[in-house]
């Protein structure tokens, strides 16, 4: 007589089984989060680059028109009319231009208010502002 032994499988999760799915996703968001919100400040971070590097050749244009004199003060001086690229209807930093450099400030739609870098005329380099916002908010490593 042999005796028949079934063996039943549970179909249920235990409560550590079902923990540790949850840790394992958790850990997973942990990572991937802040690795979206790298690329995707790094890709708004690029709009305010290609911006300012067409602000600086007009500038330059500017300068080397011996009938304009000296560098834009403002930047309604330089032939800027559809030079400008947004993001969007939107424009995520607001551009200002001094006789020897071209700040670009983010501003509510960055998401980020009051960070900024600096391009030094005539041919750079770029520089984050010394604030903690622009700390915080760009990666030096990302300015090229």
């Amino acid at each position: 007589m042999s005796e028949s032994t079934e063996i039943k499988k549970q179909a249920e999760f235990s409560l550590i089984e079902l923990l540790m799915i949850i840790m394992i996703v958790g850990i997973a968001f942990t990572l991937i989060i802040p690795l979206k919100q790298d690329r995707e400040n790094k890709a708004k971070l690029a709009e305010g680059v290609r911006n300012v590097q067409v602000i600086a050749r007009e500038d330059v244009k500017f300068y080397d028109n011996p009938d304009n004199g000296y560098y834009a003060f403002d930047l309604s001086m330089l032939d800027l009319d559809g030079k400008l690229e947004k993001t969007g209807d939107v424009f995520l930093f607001d551009y200002s231009l001094t006789d020897s450099t071209v700040v670009a400030t983010t501003n509510d739609n960055f998401g980020v208010v009051g960070a900024s870098f600096f391009y030094y005329l005539p041919q750079g380099p770029f520089q984050l502002a010394e604030d903690k916002v622009s700390k915080q908010t760009f990666d030096p490593n990302w300015l090229p």
